[in-house]
Formats: C-alpha cells, sequence, structure tokens
C-alpha cells in the first residue's frame, strides 16, 4: 500500500504551536513530526491520514508493532498542548489529534485535531520550516523541542528564556527543576544533540542574580562544523561576493553555479585540486571571513526588524536599562528604556503614558526602519 506518508521531510508549524506548553515522549513526538510532513501548503483542510505500519517503519527508522503503537497513541491522546494566549488569566487546551483507528490488516487511519488548522494549515504567525531528518536521530524529546524553539530565531542569532518560563514550556518534571539537574538534562543535551544532527550550531551561556541562574541565552547560526556544510552554506547565501584573501592576498569569490575563483582576474574557475585546498582553507579560516563579518550587522537588522515582536525581544535583550531614544510627550522630553521583562519606562522618573504604549513601540519600531535608532551597531 502506498499510504499517506509522503517523502517530504519537511515540517511547518506555526510558532504558536512551537512554543505552547506540553511535554512528550520521544516516540509520540515522533509520530506528530512523522504526520506533520504529510501536510502541505497546498492543504486547505486537515484529512484522514492513511498509512501501515511497515510504512511507518520505513518512514521513523524505529520498529513498530500494534501493543506498542497502542500504547504510545493513548499516551499521546492524554498529552494536550496549552497554547500560548494573549493574556496571563487566558487559557486553552488542544489535544493534537481527534482520533486513532487501526485495523487488524495493519491500517493506522488518524487525524489532527480541527482547532490546529490555523497553527498547521493557514499559519498563523511566523512560520517555523523544520528538516524532519535533523530531528529523527534525537533521543531526548527534550532536544527536539528545544530545536524547534531555536529554529524559529535561527535567523535572529540567539534567543534568551527566562528559565522558569522555559520549564514551563517543557512542561519537565520536578526532578528536572532544580537548575543543575535541568542544565545537564535538558539544555546541555539539547546544545550537543543540535550541533551533532542538525543545521544549526548553538552556545548555551547563562545569566546569573546572586548565585541563581535565572536567565539563558543560546547563541545560534549556521552549523559549518563540517567541511560540506560550509561549503553547501557559501554556495547558498554568498555567491559572487568576496570570501577572503588568501595568503598571497588573492581575493576568492565563488560563482552561482558553486565554483572558487579569483576576482583579481578574468572569472575561469579553479581546477578541482586546487580549489578543494581553498574550500579548506576557506573553512579553516570561517570564523573571519569577509564576507559574513562584513554582513553581520545587516542580517541582524534584517532579521530583527522583520516583526515588531522579533524588534521587542532584541531591545529587551540588549537595551535593558539604557537609554534607547528620547521622545516628546505632551510638553515634556522623555528619555525611553526598558526593563529586562520588556516594560517600556522613563529613565528620568516620571510616568509614561502607559494608555498610548502600542504608540509609542510603533514609533520606535518605525524609527528603528528608518534607521534614527542606533541599536544595530556592531559589537
Amino acid at each position: 500500500m502506498n499510504g499517506d506518508l509522503s517523502k517530504r521531510n519537511h515540517t511547518r508549524q506555526s510558532h504558536i504551536i512551537v512554543n505552547a506548553r506540553y511535554a512528550l515522549t520521544r516516540a509520540e513526538i515522533d509520530i506528530i513530526l512523522t504526520l506533520l510532513t504529510s501536510i502541505t501548503k497546498e492543504d486547505k483542510d486537515f484529512k484522514d491520514y492513511k498509512f501501515t505500519i511497515s510504512e511507518l517503519e520505513s518512514k521513523t527508522g524505529r520498529k513498530w508493532n500494534s501493543k506498542q503503537l497502542k500504547s504510545t497513541v493513548k499516551s499521546l491522546m492524554s498529552k494536550p498542548l496549552e497554547l500560548p494566549t494573549e493574556h496571563e488569566n487566558d487559557w486553552e487546551i488542544v489535544n493534537w489529534f481527534s482520533y486513532f483507528k487501526y485495523s487488524h490488516k495493519g491500517l493506522i487511519t488518524c487525524r489532527f485535531d480541527k482547532r490546529l488548522k490555523p497553527y498547521l494549515i493557514e499559519i498563523i504567525g511566523t512560520r517555523i520550516l523544520a528538516d524532519f531528518r535533523h530531528l529523527l536521530p534525537m533521543k531526548s524529546s527534550y532536544s527536539k523541542r528545544m530545536y524547534l524553539l531555536l529554529k524559529q530565531y535561527d535567523k535572529i542569532g540567539s534567543r534568551t528564556f527566562d528559565v522558569e518560563e522555559l520549564q514551563n514550556i517543557l512542561k519537565v518534571p520536578n526532578s528536572h527543576k532544580l537548575y543543575s539537574n535541568f542544565k545537564i538534562k535538558v539544555l546541555k543535551r539539547a546544545e550537543a544533540d543540535i550541533n551533532k544532527f542538525t543545521d544549526l550550531e548553538v552556545k548555551l551561556e547563562e545569566r546569573k542574580r546572586a548565585r541563581k541562574v535565572i536567565e539563558i541565552t543560546f547563541t545560534i547560526r549556521k552549523n559549518t562544523t563540517n567541511l560540506k556544510s560550509f561549503i553547501a552554506m557559501i554556495r547558498e547565501y554568498y555567491t559572487n561576493v568576496l570570501l577572503h584573501y588568501t595568503k598571497d592576498k588573492r581575493p576568492i569569490k565563488c560563482s552561482k553555479k558553486g565554483f572558487l575563483y579569483y576576482a583579481d582576474e578574468e572569472q575561469s574557475y579553479i581546477d578541482k585540486k586546487e580549489a578543494q585546498k581553498l574550500w579548506e582553507y576557506l573553512h579553516e579560516n570561517r570564523e573571519n571571513l569577509y564576507v559574513i563579518k562584513k554582513s553581520a550587522i545587516e542580517l541582524k537588522k534584517h532579521a530583527f526588524l522583520s516583526s515588531i515582536e522579533f524588534f521587542k525581544e532584541y531591545l529587551k535583550t540588549n537595551f535593558a536599562h539604557k537609554k534607547i531614544v528620547q521622545l516628546k510627550q505632551g510638553d515634556r522630553a522623555v528619555d525611553i528604556s526598558i526593563f529586562p521583562n520588556g516594560k517600556l519606562y522613563d529613565m528620568s522618573g516620571e510616568s509614561i503614558d502607559y494608555d498610548n504604549i502600542d504608540k509609542i513601540w510603533n514609533i520606535l519600531y518605525k524609527l528603528a526602519k528608518q534607521n534614527k535608532l542606533n541599536i544595530f551597531e556592531e559589537e
């Protein structure tokens, strides 16, 4: 039987789903990810997905039987996800699937819950695209969740979490609430898994208050630790621009066809043997590539100004208790700054007109887009 488990390897989710609160086992999250690859952007609504156990085994790369599948599905159906809401007193709890059915012939039928349609088909808010093949090898369900949470910010370059908030998103057990355990069992495991199996390279940093770790930040960048990934990244993003100079000061570029050439002579591709040595040279010096250093600020600016939500996150992370800009409010000047929790305030001690707080945010966002806020200077 050729069932509905497609050969597609990419999943599409709204950031609302990615940031929802839920806890699943590795087997449960693998079933969800497997079915997510069958949803396409052309779909107008959910349908019944039909497939066999052998097709499920082929897709997930693991063995299944009827008893094991039934146990996993029953557990999954008892673990809804709690969607994030705008107001702290609001809540919404939804099941992943409306039903699962199994026949003695080995045919499985299921359907996603219709309440998830805005987040998996229509895609409200930011779309998170992930390659199913990056997630499958991870044995920790927390690593899979952390990858999706960080993938949302891969163009931003970092993501900061309040420790307690992240523990709530992941719904970790009480045994993981102690930070030392949380760090070992979840954070460092995720860091290692993501760097080993995925297209991202991440690094954990901590921020303490007194002796307590209250915030963690993951820096995020393209995983170019192996030569093959590095070459693919250059060919995708940096064609016909200056990459770096050779030891004898010759400028190196990569053509749109993916071949290296010297930019100080009429374009002629470097022979394969010499090109291999140059790729290795560029890879060894990847931290100092001219093109990447030159474009870092513009890439950061583009990413953080892609939405007002990302803009707010950037100010909260980088400008807490620092002057952002001076604005006129009535007949007085207001020095705008921001608390670490994201709330704006006047550094002079006066009260901001909080009835017009959305208007103030829109003014800041507009000024940033007009290059009138010096917030993206090179660090």
